[in-house]
């Protein structure tokens, strides 16, 4: 099983991320940007790939011992970015505003429990929700709209749990079925 761990959303934080890849949709090029599908909106704090079901279970063990203690809080929407730069992206996302410092934090301890747990992955915390990949060029206009727009479409979403997630890629795209759930507290 391909797996990661990350957290979903309400839904109405789901849908004001939906409106701006909508935006983003709406002002880019035909076929120059692979979509992320809204129901496959989500943070990800680390993706340890290809695992049996005993490791697995292991990294479902670390996501609980990660998550003693640590309490559901609220982020919300924040601004239209790019990696790896505005000049040459690759990924398009819509940023965390609030929160944000609670998300590095929830990472650091979810790294820690993986590592010490023997998982490797790439130890590397963005706290982001992608919305698409590019796969041709964008109009020169195109940023200077996204960030025009991102603040006018806020969002609130209690962060309450974390999920191991399994991606399987099909040719329509990945499909994500939760593996485990860890509700904070």
């Amino acid at each position: 099983m391909r797996l990661f761990i990350a957290s979903g959303f309400e839904r109405p934080f789901t849908e004001s991320v939906a409106a701006v890849a909508e935006y983003a949709r709406s002002n880019a090029e035909r076929g120059a940007v692979k979509w992320v599908q809204p129901g496959n909106f989500h943070i990800t704090y680390a993706f340890l790939g290809e695992l049996g079901p005993a490791a697995a279970a292991s990294a479902d063990k670390a996501v609980a011992d990660a998550l003693v203690g640590v309490r559901a809080f609220d982020i919300t929407m924040g601004g239209f970015g790019v990696f790896p730069s505005a000049r040459r992206p690759s990924v398009l996302w819509v940023g965390i505003g609030e929160g944000a410092q609670e998300l590095m934090g929830l990472a650091a301890k979810l790294s820690q429990s993986l590592a010490a747990a023997g998982f490797l992955f790439e130890d590397r915390f963005e706290s982001h929700v992608t919305i698409g990949r590019v796969k041709g060029s964008l109009p020169e206009t195109f940023m200077r709209r996204m960030a025009g727009y991102v603040p006018q479409k806020r969002a609130v979403s209690r962060l309450a749990s974390v999920d191991l997630m399994q991606s399987e890629l099909t040719s329509d795209g990945p499909a994500y079925r939760r593996v485990s759930s860890r509700l904070l507290s």
